[in-house]
């Protein structure tokens, strides 16, 4: 009897180490096929993690990096390679996570079935894997939380329940810095165990008495303590992270906004009822059978109301992704970004643990057929995750192409935003890479590192029709070297650093005059007159570019009709941040006109400490005789 049961937990938890392992080795960082940008973020913190600057993912203070934090530790004292590092930190606390949660169920098959939706999620919902996101690692530490939540009691000693709560706070702490979302979980054990302490408990005591107790007891000024830290550790977080004002400009929707956003959840349900969803019949096939299991589930929850209502966890979860549906509703930045289906992970995974806390109860005819459904429900989300793996053909891990980029060497990368972080994953110590500067640049550190590199190079993908001869990037200029290569499935071209030097043609400036001149030989430029009509404005101003550190000059092409008297013809100055600050300007007296026949050139010098953007070259007028703007030239001197 011994051997059999020794035998069967053998089966049992071998069971669910290979669905872990299968899970890895789908969509773990080294192995997952559609790797990201956002992923690479998270394996190039993980090589360098800086303090206190990379508590937040780049670019935002959201998203905690618990993951690329504990990588590094892992990077630095195994010595496994960055990508190898955030995978298995990644899996370890999902793994934790799932052990934690597993105990809430005494059935083995339902643990089983918990693995599968656990470790192998629908397509919709599988950023719950993702190193992008929180999602996972939020669950996961809020089942440990809850693990340790269920290990404290009032008959243990005193330092066993402040050890136990210590533990159960910084849980929770990390759990609220890796996504702000946990505070939705924090509020219902709080809650929890604020109903635990005032109403199950059936000792003969009123309410007044357990008040003046709390008082006295020492665990309720630590909880204070730890809610002090938490607070004064996510405050300090968030200062050194960089803001993102899309972000906070608009928190919430109003009340248009919140029936768009329902209209567009309804739009997405039916793409899946409907077999429409990426043509993954897999995935409609779950979206059918969830449908089928929760109205059947909940048929029998209503019937056995008295066995469900007593379990507190099913409360829990079901109240969690109803507060979460809530919040995803009114939240502005949820819609602005197309109310995309990674939002709806927790709630798919917090419904997930009802039902199966739910069937977990039951008794009788009825829960092996809830068994088996759920069971053939996980398996048809397991199989709309893993399809496109496998079909049309078995696709390749992108680690595997990006392991190509090792042979550039030393060198930086310049691309689009989507093909940028991630060329530098399988050689993070080597390549510096950033995306281009029109694009979304997460760490502008990186970028200025980009041009310190011995060899630079290119990658022409959605903002590139073809390499140009040169390209201006933060503020360098680039010249073009070599012929284009084909290099980890892109397409990338050699570039080197020259002086900037420029032309700008009216047609690149913006003025505020309405009067435009023919120009000989110059299709698409013109010459732009000022008269008196423009009086105390500007001719010219733009062309808000970024220069980088350098000894600059800059020569505007002007004429006037008269260059006789002391009065002032013009102003020119050189500005950057939208004009807030001046960097050099020269006044031009009529008399500083040689003649009124041709333009003359009339010359700026300025010199800049770092790269600095939005740079303008202005010409202001006093529109007391006509002037006229032919172009003006830059150039790089140091």
């Amino acid at each position: 009897m011994n051997f059999k049961k020794k035998y069967g937990n053998i089966s049992f938890y071998g069971l669910i180490f290979i669905i872990a392992a299968a899970s890895f080795y789908h969509f773990s960082a080294v192995y997952y096929y559609f790797l990201n940008p956002d992923h690479a973020i998270h394996i190039l913190m993980t090589a360098n993690f800086r303090f206190p600057h990379d508590l937040y993912f780049w670019g935002q203070d959201r998203l905690g990096s618990f993951v690329p934090l504990l990588g590094h530790l892992i990077y630095k004292v195994a010595g496994l390679n960055t990508v190898w590092s955030v995978s298995v930190v990644n899996y370890l606390i999902l793994f934790a996570g799932s052990f934690a949660i597993s105990t809430l169920f005494k059935n083995r098959s339902t643990k089983l079935i918990l693995a599968l939706f656990w470790f192998f999620p629908p397509l919709n919902f599988l950023d719950f894997l993702m190193i992008a996101q929180p999602f996972g690692i939020q669950m996961s530490l809020l089942a440990i939380a809850i693990y340790i939540f269920n290990k404290i009691t009032p008959a243990q000693s005193i330092s066993k329940r402040v050890f136990l709560t210590s533990l159960l706070s910084v849980t929770l702490i990390i759990s609220l810095w890796v996504s702000d979302l946990t505070v939705i979980s924090v509020f219902l054990l709080i809650a929890l165990a604020v109903f635990n302490y005032y109403i199950s408990d059936n000792k003969a005591i009123t309410q007044k008495q357990n008040s003046k107790n709390i008082f006295k007891e020492p665990v309720f000024y630590l909880i204070i303590f730890w809610i002090a830290v938490g607070l004064l550790f996510i405050t300090f977080a968030k200062s050194h992270a960089d803001k993102d004002i899309r972000y906070t400009k608009q928190m919430f929707n109003d009340l248009n906004t919140v029936f768009l956003t329902i209209k567009e959840i309804i739009n997405h349900i039916i793409d899946i009822l409907s077999f429409n969803y990426e043509n993954n019949i897999f995935l409609g096939l779950f979206g059918w059978l969830s449908v089928i299991t929760i109205f059947s589930v909940s048929v029998i929850a209503i019937h056995k109301k008295n066995r469900v209502a007593s379990d507190k966890w099913i409360w829990f979860f079901l109240i969690q992704s109803l507060l979460a549906l809530f919040a995803l509703l009114v939240s502005h930045w949820v819609f602005r970004n197309g109310v995309s289906r990674r939002y709806f992970v927790l709630i798919y995974i917090s419904l997930t643990l009802s039902v199966l806390l739910i069937s977990d109860k039951l008794t009788g005819n009825q829960k092996p057929v809830t068994i088996i459904l759920l069971a053939i429900t996980a398996i048809a989300g397991l199989l709309s995750s893993t399809v496109h793996i496998y079909y049309p053909e078995r696709q390749k891990p992108k680690y595997e192409y990006m392991k190509e980029f090792r042979r550039l060497g030393k060198a930086g990368i310049i691309s689009e935003y989507w093909n940028s972080y991630i060329s530098a994953i399988a050689a993070p110590g080597k390549l510096t890479v950033t995306p281009n500067d029109k694009s979304y640049v997460r760490n502008l550190a990186m970028a200025d590192s980009v041009f310190l590199q011995p060899d630079i190079y290119i990658i022409k993908d959605s903002w590139l029709d073809s390499f140009p001869e040169r390209i201006e990037q933060f503020g360098y200029s680039l010249q073009k070297t070599h012929n284009p290569f084909e290099l980890g499935g892109a397409s990338l071209c050699e570039y080197k650093i020259v002086k900037t030097h420029r032309i700008f043609t009216s047609g690149e400036l913006k003025t505020s005059s309405k009067t435009f001149l023919p120009k000989n030989n110059f299709k698409g430029s013109y010459i732009i007159e000022a008269d008196s009509t423009l009086q105390y404005k500007y001719l010219v101003y733009g062309p808000f570019i970024n220069l980088n550190k350098g000894k600059y000059k800059v020569i505007f092409n002007l004429k006037t009709e008269k260059n006789s008297g002391n009065n002032t013809a013009a102003i020119l100055d050189v500005t950057s941040n939208y004009g807030k600050k001046k960097m050099k300007a020269l006044k031009i007296k009529q008399t500083g006109f040689p003649d009124t026949k041709r333009f003359h050139p009339f010359e700026l010098t300025f010199e800049i400490d770092s790269l600095t953007k939005n740079i303008e070259f202005r010409v202001y007028c006093t529109g007391r005789h006509k002037l006229w703007f032919d172009s003006l030239e830059l150039m790089q001197i140091e």
